[in-house]
């Protein structure tokens, strides 16, 4: 019997030699064919440096698993729908499939739309873990997959969806393979094994810059450190903002709540502080110790994160967050607000001149395009209100530099939709922007070649993000990394801390491979069955999926249809309802299917058909509105005719002997039904207003001819 087994026991390079692969497209590169075809016999996560290819990778095990099983369908997540699309076309370049063949889902269409597109033809999906997820409690199964490729998968972590998709997956599949991809998953060795427990990894496979068969493709970054001194107007408000912190500092320590030298304590010291107190808050105990510790706690952080925007950000970022705090209802803000005031912080503030990093970054931005007017040029800073300080300054310096944040509106400033974002990339990518000003979303997996320079704003403490951030640039040609630092301030010790991470994390790593455990799999491997050549496209490759109008309009058509399959749908089965009383929903399911319409038509149908008030469903079947509710009480049967329809109401005759008057309140079923000369029987009481009989409509339970 052949299995994939032994189709893997070939060298790797036979990974070229597929059919489906366009062959002209693909380097012959041999880290990603060794780690591609390591992929493929066990679960595994792969950290390589960015701009060397990880989505190849991906796409060449997946391009293996399709040759040898026509029927196999292989799924493709990452975190954000730019990322999603710009994966989407990679493989859709690179493999000889139709159009068809490949399905992007966001949250962009509804649940039951997507649920329609799950059971179709396409053979590669690639969507966010949220929408996976989501689907998932809705009831998609995932065992029909037979690779699962997890993205920027550091992100496992916790409650995350990658960690739930991951889960239903292996908990469902007889044979589940995943394949999680990542620059950096940390430095810590405990959450990296959670990570690699989350995921169910099997197999590490990690390449550096440094490694031999990695090096000849990685082109030069030179990274570069420019240190500030901070000026002497700002040694007034950093000593009061110091002070301050200190003596809560003190106060913690003396109080046992951290178990430190005041001098070291650091922010992730008051962060863990914080969820301890508020645990200890939960569990009873001196309510009013807690409290008064917990307003310590709370008030520090605020001090530590004021001190460090003066020193790393400059005056007009400090200002805005103090202004947040004098205006925000917390009393540990009020607190820090009232004493800052005390110390006539605010009225200083004014007066202070602008950060000195701001004059290096305006000078540098300047050189670059002077002596590269094509260049193209990425701004990192950990705050928006730095971003937009820095996006007026180059402004008003005639050169052209643009946001990019993240979705979430954040301090009564709106975020960008992803839409917006996908648009903000393309114009940069055309040159139509030259600096691109971003928070962390811009250090994720963005494919932007030919960026030439870098600029941190400030330094960042995770190896992760220093990691991210520096792939941005050097992808095929020369890049340049310059970080601005401010000296004798937690600058310095946040640059300090992520190059000992880096090498920490490189070193952690490789050792995991001894400590991973293989999955219990329940099911054997696949059987071979090739794909057929007549489903190998030799044609063009399918056009890239840009968040373009086109795009748009490709989305628009395809929730149309689905709506009027839906309205089509719902029509019929109120339909059959009124006349049978009763429709059970797998026969009429099944009906369906034999005709061409997937179930979730029909699902979308009776959730509108119950959101509307038209049908009452039990038990898998679906009644007239009220039969379930009212099948308890002794309303009797009658016929109705409807005689006239009137302004506020309508006369109905009654079992053809005498008249009634029905007005909207005393019926909430189907409106088609109130027209003239259409029957039905439904279930109904009576009462007298003005002398005049009326009629309380309790459930509909059949038309009649």
């Amino acid at each position: 019997m052949t299995t994939l087994d032994t189709i893997l026991e070939s060298p790797s390079k036979d990974l070229l030699e597929n059919p489906l692969l366009r062959r002209e497209l693909v380097e012959a590169r041999a880290y990603q064919m060794n780690i591609a075809g390591a992929a493929l016999k066990k679960n595994t996560l792969v950290v390589l440096p960015t701009a060397l290819g990880k989505t190849i990778i991906a796409a060449l095990a997946a391009a293996k698993l399709l040759q040898n099983h026509r029927d196999m369908k292989i799924l493709v997540m990452a975190p954000t729908k730019p990322l999603v699309l710009q994966h989407r076309d990679t493989f859709a370049k690179l493999l000889k499939l139709r159009e068809r063949d490949f399905e992007v889902l966001t949250g962009k269409t509804t649940q039951s739309q997507r649920l329609e597109v799950w059971n179709g033809p396409a053979k590669i999906f690639f969507a966010t873990p949220q929408v996976v997820n989501n689907d998932c409690g809705r009831g998609i199964n995932l065992k029909d997959f037979g690779l699962l490729v997890f993205d920027e998968c550091h992100r496992a972590r916790k409650n995350y969806a990658y960690t739930k998709v991951a889960e239903a997956y292996v908990g469902g599949s007889q044979y589940p393979m995943i394949l999680a991809m990542t620059a950096s998953p940390g430095s810590d060795g405990e959450k990296v094994r959670d990570l690699c427990k989350s995921l169910y990894i099997e197999n590490v496979e990690v390449r550096s810059e440094d490694d031999p068969d990695v090096k000849p493709y990685m082109s030069p970054v030179g990274v570069e450190w420019k240190f500030v001194n901070l000026p002497e107007s700002y040694a007034a408000i950093r000593s009061v903002i110091k002070k301050m912190l200190e003596r809560r500092l003190n106060s913690l320590a003396t109080m046992r709540v951290i178990r430190k030298d005041p001098r070291f304590i650091f922010r992730n010291d008051l962060v863990e502080a914080g969820a301890a107190l508020r645990r200890r808050l939960g569990h009873g105990g001196q309510r009013g110790s807690i409290f008064g510790a917990i307003m310590l706690q709370s008030s520090a952080l605020t001090l530590y994160h004021a001190l460090e925007l003066l020193e790393s950000q400059g005056p007009n970022s400090l200002k805005k967050f103090l202004d947040r705090v004098r205006e925000g209802d917390k009393k540990s803000h009020r607190s820090v607000a009232t004493e800052l005031e005390s110390n006539n912080v605010f009225e200083s503030l004014e007066l202070l001149e602008e950060h000195p990093k701001m004059g290096i970054l305006e000078k540098v931005v300047k050189d670059q395009i002077s002596s590269s007017p094509q260049s193209k040029i990425i701004i990192f800073t950990q705050y928006r209100d730095t971003s937009s300080r820095i996006v007026e300054l180059l402004s008003e310096a005639g050169i052209l530099a643009k946001r990019f944040v993240g979705q979430a509106s954040k301090d009564g400033e709106d975020g960008m939709t992803q839409d917006q974002q996908a648009e903000r990339l393309r114009k940069f990518r055309d040159g139509d922007v030259k600096v691109l000003v971003a928070t962390s979303i811009g250090e994720e997996g963005l494919d932007i070649p030919n960026v030439d320079l870098v600029l941190f704003y400030e330094p960042v403490p995770s190896e992760i993000r220093y990691i991210q951030r520096k792939g941005r640039t050097g992808r095929g040609n020369v890049g340049k990394v310059l970080i601005l630092a401010a000296a004798e301030t937690l600058d310095m010790s946040y640059l300090r801390s992520s190059g000992k991470k880096v090498e920490k994390m490189r070193r952690m790593i490789k050792k995991l491979n001894t400590e991973l455990s293989p999955v219990l799999r329940l099911g054997q491997p696949p059987q071979l069955n090739p794909i057929s050549a007549e489903e190998i496209f030799d044609g063009e490759s399918c056009m890239p999926l840009e968040e373009t109008e086109e795009l748009k309009d490709v989305e628009r058509t395809k929730a149309k249809k689905f709506n009027r399959d839906v309205r089509r749908v719902a029509k019929d089965l109120l339909h059959r309802v009124l006349q049978s009383g009763e429709v059970s929903l797998d026969d009429f399911g099944n009906e369906l299917e034999k005709g061409g319409v997937d179930k979730s038509v029909m699902q979308e149908a009776v959730k509108q058909l119950l959101i509307s008030k038209q049908v009452n469903e039990s038990g898998g079947k679906i009644f007239p509105l009220g039969v379930d509710d009212f099948a308890s009480k002794k309303f009797d049967s009658h016929n109705f005719e409807v005689e006239r329809v009137l302004v506020g109401g309508a006369v109905l005759m009654v079992d053809e002997k005498w008249r009634t008057i029905l007005r909207p309140e005393c019926y909430d079923g189907p409106r088609e039904l109130i027209k003239k000369g259409i029957k039905f029987r439904a279930k109904a009481d009576f009462y007298k207003l003005d002398g005049k009989l009326h009629a309380r409509i309790h459930s509909i339970e059949s038309t009649y001819s």
